[in-house]
């Protein structure tokens, strides 16, 4: 029987950098939208998620946010958005890469 050692996986990082337009999935992440915008207009750095193509972390301010970049839809999408300093009082880690 052959023991296969598990390889520690490696956040993928990127600088992304677009002009397209950000559009907010829900209500709630409307009042992100200017941030969001300014921020990926002149570059920030984001971790891919692995398991979802299109899809990446970037962290702004005290805010961490999940956005997708689909390849067929010339948008940019705010998934979801957490507090960091919330995150961290609440015991939640900021940083949970997506199913």
């Amino acid at each position: 029987m052959k023991n296969m050692n598990a390889t520690p996986t490696i956040p993928v990082s990127t600088w992304l950098r677009t002009d397209r337009p950000v559009v907010p999935v829900n209500q709630v992440t409307w009042n992100y939208l200017p941030e969001v915008e300014t921020a990926l207009h002149s570059g920030v750095p984001a971790t891919a998620d692995t398991h979802h193509p299109g899809f990446y972390e970037i962290e702004i301010g005290d805010n961490w946010y999940y956005v997708h970049v689909p390849k067929r839809l010339k948008a940019v999408y705010i998934v979801a958005v957490q507090n960091r300093l919330t995150a961290e009082r609440s015991g939640f880690l900021a940083h949970q890469p997506a199913c």
